[in-house]
């Protein structure tokens, strides 16, 4: 933008019209000044907060008497309280108008004024809802990044906490914020981030989980790369430990980087608790997994192909409940594993309260209805439920649904070649889970490769005072958190 050109008030008005044609959320405010200076307001109506400029900014502008000269450092002067500056690129312009900036132009001053006016967020924090929490904090991400780079503040008053932001979408424009803390963070795992996030190129990018798609390693695998939270204690965990987190500006979700298998086995109410609590829950939770992905194929592959390996009086039993049973096992259970998909969708498309209530008396109801009908037998309804209880207790969303469609593939596997194409499917996800990353960090860490230093932390909770180290696969040189024995007297 040539500064020889923008003479008067309204060359500098065509020149951003021009390239906002159409925007009819376009305002443009003419004004003279008291001292009979000629100038104009130009901001995006709803984006930026019309209440500050008509209270505040408005009021001082008109109030320019005719003895003082219009400069950047006037300007600063009679809006200390807000971010000002000028410029004179038509980009920097537009990009700063879109933005929620109010942009300023005035007879006398050759370049263009860009004061921030961004409206803040009507939605205040509220109580995470994905992952829920007992004894954890109440508060949540909200839908504005810098409103959840604040959240972190509050956790880490550390000048250490380094926050860098970019651009993502040639449309949308979205604002991605990239936060790690200097001397903790992997720099490697950093520099991974930055080169995945500046490879992007697409037109928008509006959540969270369309960033998670972009960068995660393997687009192919049904397992997460890429853990999503809405909890700010999980995220400050997580920079402590050396991860980075990503926020989506108009996204109340948080990305944290690397992310292992392992991890999905933890709750962060896991440290909340006693050590021998927490490391109960997590050893329920991984029976739990267990019983979740293997316990349906294990029940059709001993039905169908190995029964002498059931004991006899349970066979006897299992045999007569299956005596006016038309299908075979493994059709039960695919048509009850799709009813339970049904209820669990309907669930969560219905309101909060009558989704529960469809689900709990859904499943009863047509439970109880196909085991009178004779469609399927009540050991197969048993060990459904069992199967669907036993998967609620993953804590991580992405990672439950993984296993869903893990215990799909055996099932299929298991009722087509028995305990062998059981063992021989679950030998391809352990071969595909070895060969996945995240971020250049091993899906398998600690046990593949093995570091026996991070298995402290793994499955059983050691007392706090002797979990003094970060996992060696993220810290980059301070793997030594800060720890003083307490002396008793």
């Amino acid at each position: 933008m040539h500064k020889s050109i923008l003479k008067t008030i309204e060359e500098k008005i065509e020149t951003i019209l021009d390239e906002l044609k159409n925007c009819n959320d376009l305002y443009v405010r003419r004004f003279r000044t008291i001292s009979g200076q000629n100038g104009a307001l130009l901001f995006i109506q709803g984006i930026s907060d019309e209440k500050e400029i008509n209270e505040n900014i408005f009021p001082q502008i008109l109030r320019i008497g005719k003895e003082e000269k219009i400069t950047e450092a006037f300007l600063l002067e009679t809006f200390p309280y807000c971010q000002l500056k000028t410029s004179s690129t038509k980009n920097e312009i537009i990009d700063g108008i879109l933005t929620g900036n109010i942009v300023i132009v005035f007879e006398k001053l050759d370049t263009f004024c860009l004061l921030n006016a961004e409206k803040k967020p009507d939605r205040s924090p509220e109580s995470p809802i994905i992952e829920t929490t007992i004894k954890g904090t109440k508060e949540g991400f909200v839908d504005s990044s810098s409103v959840n780079v604040s959240i972190i503040r509050k956790y880490l008053k550390s000048p250490k906490l380094q926050i860098q932001d970019m651009k993502i979408g040639s449309l949308s424009q979205t604002k991605v914020t990239v936060l790690f803390i200097d001397g903790i963070v992997n720099q490697d795992v950093l520099e991974e981030v930055r080169q995945r996030l500046t490879s992007i190129e697409t037109d928008k990018m509006i959540s969270a989980s369309e960033l998670e798609q972009w960068t995660e390693d393997n687009m192919w695998s049904i397992f997460p790369l890429v853990r999503l939270s809405d909890r700010p204690d999980v995220a400050v965990e997580s920079l402590n430990s050396g991860k980075v987190i990503l926020f989506v500006d108009n996204s109340p979700l948080a990305l944290l980087v690397p992310f292992t298998f392992f991890e999905s086995l933890q709750n962060m109410d896991d440290y909340y608790e006693k050590w021998y609590v927490g490391s109960m829950v997590r050893i329920v939770r991984l029976i739990a997994m267990l019983i979740s992905i293997f316990l349906p194929s294990l029940y059709v592959a001993l039905i169908h192909f190995n029964p002498e390996l059931i004991p006899s009086d349970l066979l006897v039993a299992i045999a007569h409940t299956r005596v006016k049973v038309p299908f075979p096992a493994i059709w039960e259970l695919l048509l009850m594993e799709l009813m339970i998909e049904i209820f669990r969708e309907a669930g969560v498309r219905l309101p909060k309260p009558l989704g529960q209530t469809v689900g709990i008396v859904g499943g009863i109801v047509i439970g109880e209805a196909a085991v009178q009908a004779n469609i399927v037998g009540p050991i197969t309804l048993i060990v459904v439920g069992i199967t669907a209880m036993a998967s609620f207790s993953t804590p991580h969303y992405s990672m439950a649904f993984s296993f869903r469609l893990l215990r799909l593939l055996l099932i299929i596997g298991a009722g087509f070649f028995g305990l062998f194409g059981l063992i021989l499917g679950f030998s391809f996800v352990l071969l595909h889970l070895s060969s996945l990353k995240s971020f250049g960090v091993p899906y398998l860490v600690p046990f593949a490769p093995t570091k026996f230093r991070n298995w402290i932390d793994l499955f059983i909770l050691f007392p706090i005072r002797y979990r003094t180290m970060r996992p060696t696969y993220l810290a980059d040189k301070k793997k030594q958190r800060k720890w003083k024995p307490l002396k008793r007297g």
